[in-house]
């Protein structure tokens, strides 16, 4: 799994490294959501341009897959395939990883403390209870009231908190 363009650059470095020898290790990344476009990129590594990571990327971003780095490494035959040839053997080999791959489903969350009174408990828990994306962790109960640690998840995060802005001059909140 890859969050970040860092992440990806170590990953294809490591597979540049143990196929030391091979004429070309062509890549593709989508690092982070596949929401988030802005996170990609791509390398033909010496293929004529266009004809490897560019056809690759477009499998991965149809695929509606992110946090994935994928590492196409060729050593040459001896026989030309042509533009068409290469784009097409390099976009079907990931189409075929993608089909073997087992495939895991992240939800990424932040967490966030709330300090409500007494007489919100029962607005706030009905609140909670709308959005599946949050979870209360651990419930602290106070003298004025109680803490709540909650797991949120990214998507939810911001709906979340509009819900919360009618009471936000009673709720403390903290990361």
């Amino acid at each position: 799994m890859v969050t970040s363009a860092n992440q990806a650059a170590e990953f294809i470095q490591q597979v540049k490294t143990t196929h030391s020898k091979a004429n070309h290790s062509c890549h593709c990344f989508i690092a982070g959501t596949p929401e988030q476009s802005s996170l990609w990129g791509y390398s033909d590594d010496g293929e004529p341009k266009g004809t490897a990571g560019m056809p690759m990327f477009q499998v991965l971003k149809h695929s509606g897959l992110g946090n994935i780095c994928v590492v196409v490494t060729r050593y040459f035959g001896g026989i030309k395939l042509g533009t068409g040839g290469i784009a097409r053997a390099y976009s079907s080999t990931v189409n075929l990883t993608l089909q073997d791959c087992k495939i895991q489903l992240v939800h990424i969350t932040c967490s966030r403390k709330l300090s409500i009174p007494f007489q919100l408990t029962g607005v706030l828990e009905h609140i909670i209870k709308q959005f599946p994306g949050v979870s209360i962790i651990n419930r602290e109960w106070q003298v004025a009231g109680q803490t709540l640690s909650l797991r949120i998840e990214e998507p939810t995060l911001q709906d979340f908190l509009t819900a919360l802005s009618p009471y936000h001059h009673e709720i403390q909140m903290s990361s």
